[in-house]
Protein backbone atom coordinates (compact mmCIF):
# COMPACT_ATOMS: atom_id res chain seq x y z
CA UNK A 1 0.00 0.00 0.00
CA UNK A 2 1.37 3.38 -0.92
CA UNK A 3 1.45 6.37 1.39
CA UNK A 4 -0.97 8.13 -0.97
CA UNK A 5 -3.50 5.30 -0.53
CA UNK A 6 -3.07 5.39 3.25
CA UNK A 7 -3.68 9.16 3.23
CA UNK A 8 -6.79 8.67 1.06
CA UNK A 9 -8.18 6.07 3.47
CA UNK A 10 -7.47 8.28 6.50
CA UNK A 11 -9.20 11.22 4.77
CA UNK A 12 -12.27 9.07 4.08
CA UNK A 13 -12.37 7.85 7.70
CA UNK A 14 -12.24 11.46 8.94
CA UNK A 15 -15.02 12.47 6.54
CA UNK A 16 -17.11 9.50 7.70
CA UNK A 17 -16.69 10.56 11.32
CA UNK A 18 -17.61 14.19 10.57
CA UNK A 19 -20.61 13.18 8.45
CA UNK A 20 -22.31 11.80 11.57
CA UNK A 21 -21.72 14.88 13.69
CA UNK A 22 -24.79 16.97 12.75
CA UNK A 23 -27.31 14.19 13.33
CA UNK A 24 -25.70 13.20 16.64
CA UNK A 25 -25.63 16.77 17.94
CA UNK A 26 -29.31 17.30 17.04
CA UNK A 27 -30.31 14.05 18.72
CA UNK A 28 -28.10 14.45 21.81
CA UNK A 29 -27.54 18.18 22.38
CA UNK A 30 -26.01 17.68 25.84
CA UNK A 31 -23.34 15.19 24.74
CA UNK A 32 -20.02 15.87 23.09
CA UNK A 33 -19.81 14.04 19.75
CA UNK A 34 -16.08 13.32 19.78
CA UNK A 35 -16.17 11.63 23.18
CA UNK A 36 -19.28 9.51 22.45
CA UNK A 37 -19.01 8.64 18.77
CA UNK A 38 -17.21 5.46 17.87
CA UNK A 39 -13.90 5.75 16.10
CA UNK A 40 -13.85 4.76 12.45
CA UNK A 41 -10.81 2.63 11.74
CA UNK A 42 -9.20 0.71 8.90
CA UNK A 43 -7.47 -2.63 9.31
CA UNK A 44 -5.28 -3.79 6.45
CA UNK A 45 -5.43 -7.54 5.95
CA UNK A 46 -3.79 -9.65 3.20
CA UNK A 47 -6.71 -9.48 0.74
CA UNK A 48 -9.06 -6.79 2.08
CA UNK A 49 -9.08 -3.54 3.99
CA UNK A 50 -11.67 -3.69 6.77
CA UNK A 51 -13.44 -0.41 7.56
CA UNK A 52 -14.87 -0.61 11.05
CA UNK A 53 -17.36 1.57 12.88
CA UNK A 54 -16.28 1.25 16.50
CA UNK A 55 -16.24 -2.45 17.35
CA UNK A 56 -18.42 -3.41 14.39
CA UNK A 57 -17.42 -4.15 10.84
CA UNK A 58 -19.08 -1.93 8.26
CA UNK A 59 -17.35 -2.22 4.89
CA UNK A 60 -14.58 -4.15 3.17
CA UNK A 61 -12.41 -3.01 0.26
CA UNK A 62 -10.39 -5.22 -2.04
CA UNK A 63 -6.73 -4.24 -1.68
CA UNK A 64 -5.90 -4.77 -5.35
CA UNK A 65 -8.81 -3.02 -7.00
CA UNK A 66 -10.16 -0.76 -4.24
CA UNK A 67 -13.69 -2.12 -4.82
CA UNK A 68 -15.74 -1.37 -1.72
CA UNK A 69 -18.47 -3.68 -0.42
CA UNK A 70 -20.91 -3.84 2.45
CA UNK A 71 -20.41 -6.91 4.62
CA UNK A 72 -22.45 -10.06 5.28
CA UNK A 73 -20.57 -10.75 8.49
CA UNK A 74 -17.22 -9.60 9.81
CA UNK A 75 -14.59 -10.68 7.32
CA UNK A 76 -17.14 -11.64 4.64
CA UNK A 77 -17.80 -9.06 1.91
CA UNK A 78 -21.26 -8.87 0.37
CA UNK A 79 -20.33 -8.69 -3.29
CA UNK A 80 -23.98 -8.15 -4.21
CA UNK A 81 -23.77 -4.76 -2.49
CA UNK A 82 -20.91 -2.86 -4.10
CA UNK A 83 -20.45 0.65 -2.73
CA UNK A 84 -17.98 2.10 -5.22
CA UNK A 85 -14.21 2.32 -5.14
CA UNK A 86 -12.36 3.18 -1.96
CA UNK A 87 -9.38 4.67 -3.75
CA UNK A 88 -11.30 6.51 -6.45
CA UNK A 89 -14.43 8.54 -5.84
CA UNK A 90 -16.01 7.34 -2.57
CA UNK A 91 -16.33 9.84 0.27
CA UNK A 92 -16.92 9.60 3.99
CA UNK A 93 -20.40 11.07 3.45
CA UNK A 94 -21.18 8.12 1.16
CA UNK A 95 -20.09 5.68 3.86
CA UNK A 96 -22.22 7.43 6.47
CA UNK A 97 -25.28 7.45 4.19
CA UNK A 98 -24.90 3.77 3.26
CA UNK A 99 -23.83 2.38 6.64
CA UNK A 100 -27.24 0.83 7.38
CA UNK A 101 -28.55 0.56 3.82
Amino acid sequence: MTSEQVNQINRILTQWHEAGRERFEKTYPNLEYDSWAYARTAKVKPKYIYLDDGTSGAFMADRETGALYAIKAYGVPNKRRPMGNLLNGITGQDLCANRWR
